[in-house]
């Protein structure tokens, strides 16, 4: 069997020689699974060039985006391995740039890696709720100007946050904020309770629960239903101190409603980790404003992404070889 691992996944920033990203443990890991295991190595800027001959498997980059500069096209690459194709593992959680001819005709079965990254994104967004509470922004600039002032900070306990999307990282975010005492609600398509989530209600029910919100992340993947969620009604249910973490997906929020309410401080700031284009275009108004932190959509980087990848990868291999379904296959109807 040959296996093609192409492309770094997202937030695994050790430098890798020649865009290689497995470790010689990693290998082992894979190969120890059987001895019929070819495995190759080729960066995704190379795969158009490199004659790879018959692949059955892939461990391939994926996502929900546009793709950067000097990037090959995913569905562009993925098509060199059709017919001999069977099964493609992302390192991604998102898969809409994934879902190929092959893929939406059964020919080749798509699994996503959810739950790769929710540790860095969730410890992401209690770092935004305390950097936000004790202005470390003001902080830094005043320490730039030598400047002695002590200023008037907020404290997370007793503050509600609410959290739309109780997946795997919207649970972890609840689970963090309950350290903090802080009272924790939250929206999913199928409200059920949950440990640390004190209500869960459905999507309809959100504008009986933003106006008590002190802060409100968005951590729910871009389906029909997700899409435009917050738009200028949602927002301007918010009270005006409210402060907005988006690490899902940018077209969640409509941004021109956002871009609005944080110009003219009808909310206090927001922390954006995803846009509805990507990368921000260097014109764009948010990246004039105050009151917003914009992150080049890098909070779930971490050193540990390439050793979760491979154990996912190699727990679903190990069913691939035995017949057994696979975990995590993707549902292009559903959108995750």
């Amino acid at each position: 069997m040959r296996i093609v691992v192409s492309g770094i996944p997202r937030g695994y920033h050790v430098p890798h020689p020649d865009g290689n990203w497995l470790q010689p443990s990693h290998r082992e890991q894979i190969i120890a699974l059987s001895p019929d295991i070819e495995l190759l190595e080729v960066p995704a800027q190379r795969l158009a060039e490199t004659d790879l001959g018959p692949i059955e498997v892939a461990l391939a980059e994926g996502g929900n985006r546009t793709h950067y500069p000097g990037e090959l096209d995913w569905a562009d690459y993925q098509r060199l391995f059709v017919p001999g194709l069977r099964w493609v593992q992302l390192c991604s959680t998102g898969f809409s740039d994934n879902l190929t001819p092959a893929v939406l005709a059964g020919v080749v079965t798509l699994t996503n890696a959810p739950g790769l990254h929710t540790i860095p994104l969730a410890e992401s967004v209690l770092a935004a709720m305390l950097a936000h509470a004790k202005r470390l922004d003001a902080r830094r600039a005043d320490q730039d100007r030598r400047l002695w002032r002590q200023l008037q900070c907020d404290e997370l306990a007793g503050r509600t946050v609410l959290i739309i999307g109780l997946g795997r990282i919207g649970a972890r975010v609840a689970r963090l904020c309950r350290g903090f005492d802080m009272k924790v609600v939250g929206a999913r398509r199928r409200p059920e309770a949950m440990a640390d989530v004190e209500t869960v209600f459905g999507p309809a029910e959100l504008p009986r629960y933003l106006p008590e919100a002190d802060y409100v992340v968005l951590a729910a993947p871009l389906t029909p239903q997700t899409d435009g969620l917050l738009d200028e009604a949602a927002l301007g249910l918010l009270k005006p101190t409210a402060y907005l973490i988006n690490v899902g997906r940018g077209r969640v929020v409509v941004e021109k409603a956002l871009l609005d309410a944080l110009s003219c401080g009808r909310i206090a700031g927001a922390y954006l980790d995803a846009f509805a284009e990507e990368p921000l275009p260097a014109e764009h108004p948010f990246w004039a404003l105050d009151n917003v932190r914009i992150v080049p959509h890098d909070s779930h980087s971490s050193p540990y992404i390439g050793d979760r990848m491979v154990e996912l990868f190699c727990d679903n291999l190990r069913r691939y070889l035995t017949g057994q379904p696979l975990h995590n296959i993707c549902d292009p109807a559903r959108g995750y």
